[in-house]
């Protein structure tokens, strides 16, 4: 298990992405238990167990010095066999002024073959990153022919009203990380949560929206397209945001307690 330049993927690999804080992955469980159901959507078989997993991002963490960063984990087939390989990737964490204002977003008519499986895309990533270059947007959202939204292209999409949130159907979306732990405060704060097909021309009717994923976390919307929000003074999506920092605290000393 390591980075080896020379692999050569025969069939696209099954991979996840997981936070680095002060040398600990983040919600390590959480993300070992997707990567899981990624390798069975693919027909996978992985013999690593999650603690060898961990112990491999340790001895990187220790050999790169980079405490602070976005680790990534591949498992596919390559001319050298079933092979699983664990490496840093480029990571770029925002400032606080985007969490003060809100970011911009677009959407585009993209839709994803099969959302609930990490499965390495290069066209697909290809068409993302000429869009948002093409746009200067931070996220391109996902719609489909009808206009019907589902998420952004590395993040989940929810919005606001009335002390609602609302976000598509689960069978249209990626089971992110920080949504499953978004939808556990969604109850402990009291805010309802409905899942319904959201389509373009009724995004006039939410009061706020905000993406979220495994660098941003909680990240509040200012405009989708030429739609203006204002997220990120709404008290509810700041509450949110404030509750989140909280559980990745908590999470955080839960992995040192268990692997360390």
């Amino acid at each position: 298990m390591g980075l080896n330049e020379e692999i050569k993927y025969i069939q696209s690999p099954v991979y996840e992405v997981i936070r680095i804080i002060d040398g600990t992955p983040l919600f390590f469980q959480e993300h070992m238990a997707r990567f899981r159901k990624s390798l069975e959507l693919v027909h996978y078989q992985c013999d690593y167990d999650d603690r060898e997993i961990f112990y491999q991002i340790g001895t990187l963490v220790k050999v790169t010095g980079l405490k602070n960063n976005n680790i990534r984990i591949e498992y596919g087939l390559t001319d050298l066999g079933m092979v699983m390989i664990c490496f840093m990737v480029k990571s770029e964490y925002l400032d606080k002024c985007f969490y003060e204002q809100g970011v911009k977003v677009k959407t585009a008519c993209i839709v994803r073959k099969n959302p609930h499986a990490k499965v390495v895309n290069k066209s697909y990533l290809d068409q993302i990153k000429a869009l948002k270059e093409a746009s200067g947007v931070y996220e391109i959202i996902l719609k489909d022919e009808v206009g019907k939204i589902a998420e952004g292209s590395k993040s989940n999409l929810f919005f606001l009203r009335d002390h609602t949130i609302y976000s598509a159907m689960e069978a249209d979306i990626l089971m992110g990380i920080t949504r499953l732990e978004l939808m556990d405060l969604f109850k402990k704060l009291g805010l309802k949560y409905v899942e319904l097909d959201i389509y373009e021309e009724t995004l006039a009717t939410y009061e706020g929206c905000f993406i979220s994923g495994t660098s941003i976390g909680v990240l509040p919307i200012e405009f989708v397209n030429e739609m203006k929000y204002n997220s990120a003074s709404n008290h509810v999506i700041m509450k949110l945001i404030q509750a989140y920092d909280d559980v990745v605290k908590a999470n955080l000393m839960q992995i040192r307690r268990l692997y360390l």
